[in-house]
C-alpha cells in the first residue's frame, strides 16, 4: 500500500518534486479521481487534462460538474458502478470519501499510490508563478472573484479555482497559463496548510469549524503557518486576530483598513450609492484611485482593498485594478438574486456565522425596503451550538427570521440542539417546519416592496418559492 506524502520546500524547488510524482506515477497512466462531482476535484481534473495528463473519475452522484467533466472528454462512473483500476496510476481522493471505501482499498491493494485532495492540490498549484490563496473565516469567495476578476482583465491568463460561480467564466473553475493561479484557501481541518501560495491574503479570523478548532489561539496559529508558506502576504488591519497572526509572519507584508490612515492601503471618503460601495484608495499614503463597485454593501470596501493590496503585490497596474473592480458583479449565493414574489425581492445568500449574517443584514437595510425578512438554515450542529449567543444577535437588523432545520453536514447532533430553540430565543424569531411549509408561509405572508434572504450554506437552496 502507498500513501505518498507531500513535503514541503520553500521556493522553486518545490516543481522538482512535483514533476517527480507526476513522471513516476501517472506520466504513461490515468489518473482517478474519486468525488470528480465536486468543484476542487472536478477543477484537480481539469488541471491534469490541461497538463497532458489522462484523467478518469467517480461520484456517487451525478451533477453539473460530473456533466462538464463528460463535456470536456472525462470518463465519470457514478454509484454503484465502480471505474476499473487498469492502468490507473494514481487515484486522488476527496476527504469526504472513507478510507474503508471499497474501490480505496482495492487501489492499495493493487500497490497503486492514493493521495487525498488537499496535498496533492497543493502540488498541481506550485507549477504556477504567482499563486494567491485567499483565506478569512468569511468574505474568500468574494475577494477571490475580485482578485479573479482583475486578473481576467490584465494581459495574464490566470487559472482560477474559488468555491462559487464567477460569472465571468460560467463557474468556479478556469484553467489558463502557468502565470498565475487565484484560488480560495479554506482553513477547515487545516486544509490550506497543504497549499503553496506566493501571496497570501488574510481578511479576518474568527471563531468558526468549532468541531475542529478548539480555541481562536488555535486557529491564529494555524493562520500563522498559512501565511508563512508564501513570500508575501496581505491581511485586515482591522481584525485583532488577524492582526496577531501576522505577527509571526517572516516576509513582506501589506496591511489594509477600512479606516483612514491605518496600516499601508486605507479607504478614505467610504459611501455608499444607492446601496453600492465607493471609496477613495490610499496606498503608502499617497491617492492610489477612486473606485466604484458594482456589488451592495459597504463591507465590499474590506473586501475591494484585500483585491487591491494582492494585485499591487502581484505586480498588476493601478488601471487594471480599477477596471477589474468596477467590473466585478460578485459570485454566486452571495446576495445574489432569485426572482420576485408578491412584489418582493427574493435574494439568495451563502452566510452562516454570525459575522457575515450580520454584514449581509447591513447590506439589506441600506436598500431600503418595507421589511427585510430572512428565511436562515443554520449550519451544522456544532457551529450552532457554539455559537448559539452570537447567532441571536446577528438578526438584529432583520424584520423577521423564519429558521429552517439545521443542516447536519458530516455531524451528528450530540447536543440536542434544533431550530426551534434559536426560534424561541431570537428576537422576532419564528419555526415554521420544513422547506414546503416555509415555501407556503413565505408565499402567504410577503408583500410589495418586501427583501427577503434565502441564507445558509446548506441544501437551503432547494427552497422552492
Amino acid at each position: 500500500m502507498i500513501i505518498y506524502a507531500f513535503y514541503y520546500m520553500k521556493g522553486e524547488k518545490m516543481l522538482t518534486n512535483c514533476k517527480f510524482f507526476y513522471d513516476k506515477y501517472i506520466k504513461d497512466k490515468t489518473c482517478l479521481i474519486l468525488g470528480i462531482g465536486g468543484v476542487s476535484m472536478s477543477s484537480i481534473a481539469l488541471v491534469l487534462k490541461s497538463m497532458g495528463y489522462k484523467v478518469s473519475g467517480y461520484d456517487a452522484n451525478k451533477g453539473s460538474y460530473t456533466a462538464l467533466m463528460e463535456k470536456e472528454g472525462i470518463e465519470v462512473s457514478y454509484g454503484d458502478v465502480m471505474p476499473s483500476l487498469e492502468n490507473v496510476g494514481a487515484v486522488v481522493y476527496t476527504a469526504a470519501i472513507k478510507e474503508d471505501f471499497p474501490l480505496l482499498v482495492e487501489a492499495r491493494g493493487m500497490g497503486i499510490v492514493t493521495v487525498v485532495r488537499a496535498p496533492f492540490l497543493g502540488e498541481l498549484m506550485k507549477c504556477y508563478k504567482t499563486r494567491i490563496g485567499i483565506s478569512g473565516t468569511h468574505g474568500k469567495s468574494t475577494t477571490s472573484g475580485m482578485i479573479s476578476e482583475i486578473f481576467l482583465n490584465s494581459p495574464l491568463d490566470p487559472t482560477i479555482m474559488i468555491g462559487a460561480d464567477l460569472p465571468s467564466i460560467n463557474g468556479g473553475v478556469k484553467i489558463g497559463s502557468k502565470d498565475s493561479f487565484v484560488f480560495e484557501a479554506c482553513e477547515y481541518k487545516d486544509s490550506f496548510l497543504s497549499f503553496a501560495p506566493t501571496v497570501s491574503v488574510v481578511l479576518n479570523v474568527e471563531l468558526d469549524h468549532t468541531d475542529y478548532f478548539k480555541s481562536i489561539d488555535q486557529m491564529k496559529e494555524s493562520y500563522t503557518r498559512f501565511m508563512n508558506i508564501s513570500d508575501k502576504a496581505v491581511v485586515c488591519a482591522d481584525s485583532e486576530n488577524a492582526v496577531d497572526a501576522a505577527s509571526g509572519f517572516h516576509g513582506e507584508i501589506l496591511y489594509y483598513s477600512m479606516k483612514k490612515g491605518v496600516g499601508d492601503l486605507w479607504a478614505e471618503n467610504s459611501r455608499l450609492n444607492r446601496g453600492f460601495g465607493e471609496f477613495d484608495a490610499f496606498l503608502r499614503g499617497e491617492f492610489f484611485a477612486h473606485i466604484k463597485l458594482s456589488v451592495p454593501g459597504l463591507f465590499q470596501i474590506g473586501n475591494a482593498l484585500a483585491a487591491i493590496g494582492a494585485s499591487v503585490l502581484s505586480g498588476i497596474d493601478k488601471d487594471t485594478i480599477v477596471k477589474g473592480l468596477e467590473a466585478f458583479r460578485g459570485v454566486g449565493r452571495r446576495f445574489q438574486y432569485r426572482k420576485t414574489l408578491n412584489g418582493a425581492d427574493i435574494y439568495d445568500d451563502y452566510a452562516h456565522h454570525p459575522d457575515e449574517i450580520r454584514a449581509t443584514l447591513e447590506t439589506a437595510k441600506s436598500l431600503e425596503r418595507e421589511r427585510v425578512i430572512v428565511v436562515y438554515q443554520p449550519h451544522t450542529y456544532t457551529r450552532t451550538h457554539d455559537l448559539f449567543d452570537d447567532f441571536i444577535k446577528a438578526f438584529d437588523n432583520c424584520d423577521e427570521v423564519i429558521f429552517a432545520d439545521i443542516y447536519a453536514a458530516r455531524e451528528k447532533n450530540l447536543f440536542g440542539i434544533t431550530s426551534k430553540d434559536l426560534a424561541d430565543k431570537t428576537p422576532r424569531g419564528k419555526y415554521v417546519g420544513d422547506f414546503e411549509k416555509i415555501s407556503e408561509y413565505l408565499k402567504n405572508n410577503i408583500k410589495e416592496n418586501d427583501l427577503v434572504l434565502i441564507m445558509g450554506a446548506g441544501d437551503i437552496i432547494k427552497l422552492e418559492i
